[in-house]
């Protein structure tokens, strides 16, 4: 069974380099579930883009960090300053409450994780599993799901041609545009038409046309609610 946990720098690359081989904590609920033979992923904080994967090779189990201590270590200095150190992160009634357990691991590997959760081309995971050292996760959406993240692509592909204003970005664009049509079952000579009453009843964006302001006599509400929206700003 695999586990997942999160880590300050400082243990993580001691796991790393191999000086640390025994990972303290309370035997919580989260805890208790590791067994020997397990494996553990460990995710450096902040960003939890560094992992490094880990075999459990031993559980030690006492009720205090102490008597932990007592039994993996000779030297009393030592044993008073990790017991110290513990109380640093749970407490006294934490301690008393759930015991504690010490797990001897083995380093397997260290790796770099890039977390996307993104909508990407059906090839992606099958480009990037063809190169060393390289594995996607991913899984399929509903179309629910798939509305969504297609309307943040939209955006994501909006922002990029902006950026470049390049007939490749324009392309990804169109890309999503027309995945979205498929989706909501729209047919092109359909949105042509649409396009065309539109143009007809208030011009398309030939003429260049950037509008300063509007004054009105009256307070308009539904004005004012359109040039509120968020994207607007």
């Amino acid at each position: 069974m695999l586990h997942k946990m999160k880590l300050q720098e400082s243990p993580f690359e001691r796991i790393k380099n191999g000086t640390k081989t025994v990972k303290f904590r309370l035997y919580d609920e989260k805890r208790s579930k590791i067994k020997i033979g397990d494996q553990i992923e460990f995710s450096k904080l902040p960003d939890l883009q560094e992992t490094i994967l880990v075999d459990v090779l031993d559980l030690y189990r006492e009720d205090t960090f102490e008597n932990l201590f007592k039994k993996l270590f000779t030297d009393e200095d030592e044993i008073k300053k990790k017991t110290k150190s513990m109380y640093q992160y749970y407490s006294p009634d934490e301690e008393k409450q759930y015991g504690v357990v010490g797990i001897k691991i083995s380093l397997i590997r260290c790796g770099f994780r890039y977390t996307y959760n993104k909508l990407v081309r059906d090839k992606i995971p099958e480009n990037i599993d063809s190169e060393p050292g390289r594995k996607s996760k991913y899984r399929i959406l509903d179309n629910k799901e798939y509305l969504n993240e297609l309307n943040k692509k939209v955006i994501e592909e909006a922002n990029e041609f902006i950026e470049e204003n390049s007939i490749e970005e324009l392309g990804d664009l169109m890309e999503v545009i027309n995945a979205l049509m498929e989706l909501k079952g729209y047919k092109i000579e359909d949105v042509y038409k649409v396009m065309k009453e539109k143009a007809d009843k208030k011009g398309a964006f030939n003429n260049k046309i950037y509008l300063e302001y509007v004054d009105e006599e009256k307070r308009n509400l539904e004005e004012e609610k359109e040039l509120n929206k968020e994207f607007r700003k």
